[in-house]
């Protein structure tokens, strides 16, 4: 019987911690996938496909204010449809942002995170680049560092820069449906990472 009352006791405390507590633990599980590291120059700018704009504005962003110190960007992402990929329409739209096409190179192929790493990687070894500012979003941030700091190595420096104004925010992220698709899509990626590793 006392064994029962202990039971029910610890079951109720917990319930209490996880009603009372939920936001704090949430915030938290919110903020793990999403590294930003300090902004320091580097040999070129990695924008990786996604979203509609915000990428590659903030990666425009980062080459106007001369962050790359090869005068160069990679915009990185594959096929699209037809011919087009995700790297040609953002070499286009970083062309309308003002950056000078021969200052745009492009890793057409890809077609994961991994595939940008490894792609990207060829580029960096042709060009002799041994260090990247990584642009993605605030919520693929973390998964993206892991996954190119593996494939690149550790002759390459990887400076995770994720973009500051984002449709997608922190604070509160479980009460809104798109932001929460994004955290349990990029923890259900992550549990994938963490059993097979990076292929």
């Amino acid at each position: 019987m006392f064994r029962c009352i202990k039971l029910l006791f610890l079951l109720t405390v917990f319930a209490a911690v996880v009603y009372f507590g939920h936001s704090f633990i949430l915030d938290k599980a919110g903020h793990y996938i999403y590294k930003k590291d300090e902004l320091k120059p580097a040999d070129v700018i990695v924008v990786l496909a996604g979203e509609h704009e915000e990428r590659v504005k903030y990666g425009v962003k980062l080459f106007k204010e001369e962050w790359a110190k090869k005068d160069r960007i990679i915009m990185a992402g594959g096929p699209v449809v037809w011919k087009y990929s995700w790297a040609s329409l953002m070499k286009e739209h970083a062309e309308y942002l003002g950056v000078p096409s021969k200052a745009i190179l492009i890793e057409d192929k890809s077609a994961s995170t991994e595939e940008d790493a490894k792609y990207t990687k060829e580029i960096l070894m042709k060009h002799g680049y041994k260090s990247i500012i990584l642009v993605t979003s605030p919520y693929h941030s973390k998964r993206s560092s892991i996954i190119f700091g593996k494939m690149l190595g550790k002759d390459i420096r990887i400076v995770s820069a994720p973009v500051e104004e984002s449709w997608f925010k922190f604070d509160d992220w479980w009460k809104r449906r798109r932001d929460r698709s994004m955290v349990l899509n990029e923890y259900s990626k992550f549990l994938w990472l963490w059993i097979f590793g990076v292929q």
